[in-house]
């Protein structure tokens, strides 16, 4: 991992370590007055929407979108090493491997045992491999975003529709179901097939006009298209200029119709007047929305000799897993993390206006230093498994 990325990192848990303090006063006091007034509220991945905090207007609404974003975040966190984890640890065992090696029981310390057992395991095999892929991309959760916001502003006529979606996200950054004519994309994956007349970043099945990584007896491409692939292709289509292609998936693009379930692929921007409340809540919605973006697993192509039948098909199935985390995941979760321990600091003053919130800093605090040992570990295994098999980082 990039040593910058590294010393980020590092530094979350030193300025989370004065807020962490600032409860500690206020569990005691609850203990003398009942011992289960600390906190039981908060969990990683859970929903707190619903948790009252006892504090007064918008500290409440400040202190409640704040917390939220700590869980989603952690809770992302403890998901991603343990994708990591379960694609590194199917390639060891499927390469014959002994689960008996492994004594780590700590989430981190598992994720990089296993994928030091899975590079031993690839060995001198993946030095005549062929990889290629689709570039794994996330979809940031607009409705997460914008209802989280419209809670901030307490104002009740601020709920997401399609139409501000399609608004407030950069068009180039604009995807959703086309049921007329798509210019730009077409969104499928290793798992989706979809039509495609253009460049396809993944398996093509139909006809290449260009060299074709694998075909069929009749002479059809099932690989790596390089040219235009017409037919159908396991990943993202391109079109191209002034072609229009009916999807069968997620137009990235424009679409000569209105979209359908529109998503966008970056956060929104920022909501008009009226539906915006402090800087504080609004900064920790974009955090939620980051920490649950949707991830999309990348189509992958192997080429390699016959005495690399095992590898290859291990890798098809669990390198994608690792390639979400490495490129695409791995950075949100780090951009999540940056903006929470950001808005940590602002919370001191609130946290000490209610008991319950004043004792809940402290799980919070220690699942936000878990997480970020989780992130650190699954970008770092995940990126390693990347080197042994030559595979570059991702472009910044």
């Amino acid at each position: 991992m990039d040593i910058r990325v590294t010393w980020r990192i590092a530094t979350f848990p030193l300025v989370l370590a004065g807020l962490s303090l600032v409860p500690l006063m206020g569990c005691d006091k609850a203990a003398e007055l009942q011992n289960d007034l600390c906190c039981r509220d908060f969990t990683p991945g859970a929903d707190l929407t619903a948790v009252e905090w006892g504090l007064d207007a918008q500290f409440e609404l400040d202190y409640g979108a704040f917390m939220q974003s700590v869980s989603d975040f952690t809770g992302a966190a403890g998901a991603i090493v343990t994708d990591v984890t379960s694609a590194c640890q199917a390639i060891a065992l499927d390469l014959g491997e002994d689960a008996a090696t492994i004594t780590a029981t700590k989430p981190s310390e598992r994720a990089t045992q296993w994928c030091e057992l899975a590079i031993d395991a690839l060995g001198d095999a993946t030095a005549d491999l062929s990889i290629s892929f689709q570039p794994p991309s996330c979809t940031v959760d607009a409705s997460v975003q914008a209802n989280c916001e419209a809670k901030c502003s307490a104002n009740v006529e601020c709920q997401l529709t399609p139409a501000e979606i399609v608004a407030r996200c950069t068009p180039t950054e604009l995807s959703g179901r086309c049921e007329g004519s798509c210019t730009g994309s077409c969104e499928g994956s290793a798992n989706l097939a979809v039509n495609c007349e253009g460049t396809c970043e993944g398996t093509c099945e139909g006809t290449c006009e260009g060299d074709c990584a694998a075909t069929t007896a009749g002479g059809d491409c099932r690989g790596e298209c390089k040219g235009t692939c017409t037919g159908q292709c396991r990943g993202s289509c391109s079109f191209d200029a002034g072609v229009n292609v009916q999807c069968n998936a997620d137009c990235s693009g424009t679409c000569d119709v209105e979209f359908k379930a529109p998503k966008c692929k970056a956060e929104l921007d920022p909501p008009e007047a009226e539906c915006k409340g402090s800087a504080s809540c609004d900064g920790s919605c974009k955090a939620s929305a980051s920490a649950k973006a949707s991830c999309k697993e990348p189509a992958v192509n192997i080429e390699g000799g016959t005495d690399a039948e095992a590898v290859i098909a291990t890798l098809k199935t669990n390198l994608p897993r690792l390639l979400v985390a490495a490129q695409a995941r791995g950075q949100l979760l780090l951009d999540s993390a940056e903006a929470v321990v950001t808005l940590a600091p602002n919370l001191e003053g609130a946290a000490t206006g209610s008991v319950k919130a004043g004792a809940c800093i402290i799980p919070a605090t220690n699942a936000i230093t878990q997480a970020v040992e989780n992130i650190e570990a699954s970008l770092t295994a995940s990126a390693n498994v990347m080197g042994k098999l030559e595979i570059a980082p991702a472009s910044p």
